[in-house]
């Protein structure tokens, strides 16, 4: 009777062992098969001026967050060092406003700082935050797995600072 015992704790040991050796093998085949999209973007600041002989300084009240500056004459903000013949604006954007992946793909954002110290960066529908800063490339790794369009923002530079990313089957 105990050798029987043995023999059932063994075939079911090696029965166990056989299935956690094919779970495993049938796991990195399928990660090996999953297309790794990458995707590249620049963090930028676009800077505009005007003198005030052609045109006038607008005054609308622009949306708070730190996405958009408006520099009056006289100024020392947007570059203008006090003078007071020109007016400035300027507003930090991802040099795309729309990047695209597949479902069932692993997206690897990488995004280069080109204006600013640093950008705050949150895709809220994947868990993702991490920082940008200016002269490095910042890399984020997730998956895709459902279609739709999905923020990324610049929590530093809001509300301009964002982009989408747009999923689709591609099938």
């Amino acid at each position: 009777m105990s050798r029987r015992v043995a023999l059932l704790v063994a075939f079911a040991v090696a029965a166990v062992s056989v299935g956690a050796a094919f779970a495993l093998s049938t796991g990195d085949e399928a990660n090996a098969a999953v297309k790794t999209r990458q995707i590249y973007m620049s963090a930028v600041e676009w800077k505009g001026s005007a003198s005030v002989a052609k045109e006038a300084y607008p005054t609308a009240r622009l949306p708070g967050g730190g996405g958009y500056e408006s520099c009056a004459p006289g100024s020392d903000g947007c570059d203008l060092e006090g003078d007071t013949t020109k007016w400035a604006v300027e507003t930090y954007r991802f040099d795309t406003a729309l990047v695209a992946a597949c479902v069932g793909e692993r997206v690897t954002l990488n995004i280069f700082g080109v204006n600013s110290a640093h950008h705050d960066i949150n895709i809220p529908d994947f868990g993702k935050s991490f920082r940008v800063k200016r002269g490095m490339l910042s890399r984020v790794t997730f998956r895709v797995t459902k279609p739709g369009l999905y923020p990324i923002l610049c929590i530093t530079h809001q509300p301009s600072h964002r982009a989408e990313l747009l999923v689709s089957s591609c099938a």
